[in-house]
Order: C-alpha cells, then structure tokens, then sequence
C-alpha cells in the first residue's frame, strides 16, 4: 500500500483557504449596499470626540509630466461643542524634514512653515459649512451630514491597511467646490466607522491620495493641540 504524504498539507492548505474565503466575504455581504455604510457612519458620529493618526500624503501629478511628492506626519480631530477642529502636522517631505503645521479650529485655517518663516491664515468666512464639509469626510460627520454635502454613491469593499473597508465616490453638490475637486474617494473602516484613506481629484485630473495609519479613536487631547506655536520673527499673513 502507498501513502500520498502530500494529501495531509494538501487538506491543511484547503482549509485554510476556506476559512480566509468565509471570513473575507462576511464583512462584503454586512455591506452590501450605501445604506449600511451611511448607517455605520451616522453610528460612529454620535460616539465620535476626536481620532489621532499617523497618515501619509501622496500629492500625485499626471500631466504634463507624471510625478509624485510624499508628505508624512500625523492628525488630529476633535469635535467639541458641535464644533470640529484639525490639526495637521507634516514632519518629512520625500523623505527629508520639512516641517509643517496645519490647523483649522472655529472657521479659520492656519498654515505654518517653520522654515520660511511664516504663517498663513484664512477665514473660511461664508464657506464655513463648505469647510467643515471637507474637514468631516470619515472623521465624525454623519452619513445624513455626508448626503447633504455629497452625491454618495457605494463602489463596493477593499481591503486597506489590513482593514475591510467600505468605498465610497463623493461629487460635490456645491458648485464651487465641484470646480476645485470634482470627486473624492472615500475608504471606511467597517468596524468602527473611520476613514482609512481618502483620494481627492483636482479639475486638471491630478490628485492626492491620504492614508491613515495607526488610528486612535477617542484618546486623550492635548488642551493646546490646535494652538500653533511659531518662533520669533515669523511672518503672519492674513487672507
């Protein structure tokens, strides 16, 4: 009599491509459909206080000449009083440090580099809600808050970062902002109703590609984490 002493591996290796097939196709069928994703949405807005992240910014250029920039850093968000606040702080630049702070708190955006000295600020004035419909892409805004600012249309999952996550296309309703950035695309974690990556599309078909890693929903925020700090000397221009 002879043994196949290949049969038992070959089981082994059957089954666990069963079990990888069952459990990535659970999560698919939970969400089926823009409906169930909107809902995870508006679910995790109401237990939403902040979420900090270390992200990487790729800025990607397809005309005339293809190119790519990455910046890294981390992110804040926090809502506070119905109102949200970000914090963006990018430390590299392909590779290099090349500091820069960014923090949009109470309708004004202010944009700091260290090295040149200067600071920018920019009153969102009457394009606030315009601004905060940007600012809550995946990050406490409901899936209600989304539709009202966005035509939602469900394109499916894909795995992201290791997470399964729902994608979403968004159009602008807003005139002025289709010009600027006529669709985003949008990644949810499924699990807990958070942007794992964001791809936004400028009217020249160039765009950048945001990735969210190592996300902290809920922790801690510092009590002067939307304060920038800038050295003597800088420059502060106002818009």
């Amino acid at each position: 009599m002879t043994f196949d002493r290949t049969a038992p591996t070959r089981r082994l290796s059957f089954f666990a491509t069963f079990l990888a097939v069952i459990f990535a196709v659970q999560p698919v069928l939970a969400a089926d459909d823009l409906g169930t994703v909107l809902a995870k949405l508006d679910a995790a807005s109401v237990k939403f206080k902040s979420a900090q992240a270390d992200i990487d910014w790729d800025n990607v250029q397809t005309a005339p000449i293809e190119d790519t920039d990455r910046q890294s850093g981390t992110v804040l968000f926090q809502r506070k009083d119905g109102q949200l606040a970000m914090a963006l702080h990018l430390k590299t630049y392909n590779g290099k440090p090349v500091p820069k702070d960014m923090v949009y708190a109470g309708g004004l955006f202010k944009l700091y580099e260290p090295l040149q000295k200067q600071m920018q600020v920019f009153k969102a004035g009457s394009n606030r809600a315009q601004a905060d419909a940007v600012m809550t892409i995946g990050f406490g805004g409901s899936g209600k808050d989304l539709q009202k600012s966005w035509q939602v249309t469900y394109a499916g999952t894909e795995q992201v970062d290791g997470k399964q996550a729902a994608k979403l296309e968004l159009i602008p309703k807003d005139p002025s902002a289709k010009n600027s950035f006529p669709k985003v695309l949008l990644w949810v974690d499924l699990a807990n109703g958070i942007a794992v990556k964001q791809q936004r599309f400028d009217a020249s078909g160039n765009y950048n590609v945001v990735s969210y890693h190592n996300i902290r929903v809920n922790a801690s925020v510092p009590s002067d984490a939307f304060e920038i700090k800038t050295a003597s000397g800088t420059q502060i221009v106002n818009h």
